[in-house]
């Protein structure tokens, strides 16, 4: 009898042992089955966000078959036109108005000012066959593409008969949903959203002053930006962004893919050009590509020069406060000598008491 109870003891805890190893090698198997689970899924998460990432120099050219019917859009004519700028703008103070105002007095443009009205009321285009103004800026794009349909084809006609061409701002708000179509265009927007990683894209054809680069990696400032989904051929990106977060919009978007914060409308719909900005003119790359799209719509007409003067002014130094003004023992090497060895086009004006170098021309960027 103390036999069979040691037997049916020692079975009982051969038993217990062999259920706990069991338990053991049961959990060891599904966590090292789920740390590779894991470490799989991220692998092929993260190739999935390098392949879905697109450089600039990788966007597609404009297929050929476009390419023609933009080069049959009518461009502005010089003698049809007075190279006069009509800006529309929110109101006489507005912030944005004023910047781009600022930005056409200092190119010596000359322009007009309109106050735009909720029907788009629209000043005289024309005075004796001749269009008056050579190109028209909205601040707010929701003033032209919500006007009324009379006036908007008043607009439409005179900038396709005249080869006038449109650039309008979208800057998102409170009030702006987060995800939209832009009426009238095949384009969905998404407002209020932050970026990084901005490029330009080296097949526009408006580039002028500015050049294409790699990505300017980091974010850009503010979360107030608009990228635009483009669906349609006859629309081509200009300057290009990573979205912060697209798992927040609605749908969301590829994570690590290229959106365009400027957007060029090739006019081959309509026959008419429209440059659309997803932001105002606060980021110095869209001051850039502002001036370039004057250019460009204005059929080179306003224009800026790529040359570029410098003014070297070297008696200033010397008449400084004392204690911080040089002396000719200061001064290690002639800046004119130097110059001349570099630039034979330096000239000087020398007066009674002044020493000053004349304006330096140097050669045109490539």
């Amino acid at each position: 009898m103390t036999y069979t109870m040691t037997f049916v003891v020692k079975l009982h805890r051969h038993f217990q042992r062999t259920v706990i190893l069991l338990a053991t090698f049961c959990m060891v198997s599904i966590v090292i089955s789920a740390y590779y689970l894991y470490s799989g899924y991220k692998q092929e998460n993260e190739l999935s966000e390098m392949s879905s990432e697109v450089e600039c120099v990788d966007l597609p050219v404009l297929p050929l078959n476009k390419l023609a019917q933009w080069k049959t859009v009518k461009s502005s004519d010089p003698t049809r036109t007075d190279p006069v700028v009509l800006v529309f703008v929110e109101s006489q103070y507005s912030t944005l108005g004023q910047d781009i105002i600022m930005i056409l007095e200092s190119s010596r443009f000359q322009y007009h000012i309109e106050i735009a009205s909720g029907k788009g009321d629209l000043p005289v285009l024309i005075d004796k066959n001749k269009g008056k103004y050579i190109l028209v800026i909205y601040e707010n794009i929701f003033k032209y593409v919500n006007m009324d349909s009379w006036n908007r084809g008043l607009l439409d006609k005179y900038c396709g008969e005249f080869g006038v061409g449109v650039i309008g701002f979208h800057k998102s708000s409170e009030n702006t949903l987060q995800t939209s179509q832009l009426k009238g265009f095949p384009l969905h927007i998404h407002g209020n959203v932050g970026i990084k990683d901005c490029c330009i894209n080296p097949h526009s054809p408006l580039l002028h002053v500015t050049k294409p680069s790699k990505f300017d990696k980091g974010p850009l400032p503010g979360n107030d930006w608009t990228v635009f989904h483009i669906n349609h051929s006859a629309y081509q990106p200009v300057i290009l962004a990573k979205v912060k977060a697209p798992e927040n919009l609605f749908p969301p978007i590829i994570k690590g893919a290229l959106h365009a914060t400027v957007v060029h409308d090739l006019g081959i719909h309509d026959g008419i050009q429209r440059l659309l900005f997803g932001n105002n003119l606060n980021f110095w790359l869209h001051k850039l590509i502002f001036i370039d799209a004057v250019c460009f719509l204005s059929g080179n007409r306003l224009a800026l020069s790529l040359d570029r003067y410098i003014l070297v002014d070297i008696d200033d130094i010397f008449v400084g406060k004392e204690g911080t003004r040089m002396k000719a023992n200061d001064v290690q090497i002639n800046p004119k000598v130097l110059l001349h060895v570099h630039s034979p086009l330096l000239s000087s004006s020398k007066g009674e008491g002044q020493a000053e170098l004349a304006p330096i021309q140097l050669p045109a960027f490539e």
